[in-house]
């Protein structure tokens, strides 16, 4: 009998987080690579676009870019965090993988193998110019 081993792995990408939602960029990444993730553990902190919010009425200002806490919702090793140097990316750009590290009882199925992450997101406030509490 030959056992095929695959590597499960979810990709951590830039969320949509509204349905204009174009671009944002990692402030900083809250757990360093090889972190044993839990669902509803914080990961990162995002600085996103203006056009997240979709009237420019409720925005603070025209160029208010909201911060944004990103949880997980996956169980796993967190691996290839990249932040691109606090560039600005696209919604969807891939910033790293958290491989799942119970194989137990897995269910392997081919369409499994790089889904993208699953996610919780909540408004973030900056106590400070350029850095996060």
């Amino acid at each position: 009998m030959q056992r095929t081993i695959i590597n499960l792995s979810k990709r951590i990408t830039i969320p949509r987080l509204s349905p204009t939602h174009t671009k944002a960029r990692v402030v900083r990444f809250i757990v360093p690579n090889g972190t044993k993730t839990s669902p509803y553990d914080p990961i990162l902190i995002l600085e996103c676009s203006p056009d997240l919010i979709a009237d420019p009425a409720d925005r603070k200002s025209d160029d208010h870019r909201p911060m944004m806490l990103l949880e997980t919702q996956e169980e796993g090793i967190l691996q290839d965090l990249n932040d691109h140097n606090g560039e600005w990316l696209e919604v969807g750009t891939v910033l790293g993988s958290i491989l799942e590290d119970d194989d137990d009882d897995l269910d392997i199925n081919e369409n499994d193998s790089e889904d993208d992450w699953t996610w919780q997101a909540y408004l973030h406030e900056d106590d400070h110019n350029g850095g996060c509490s």
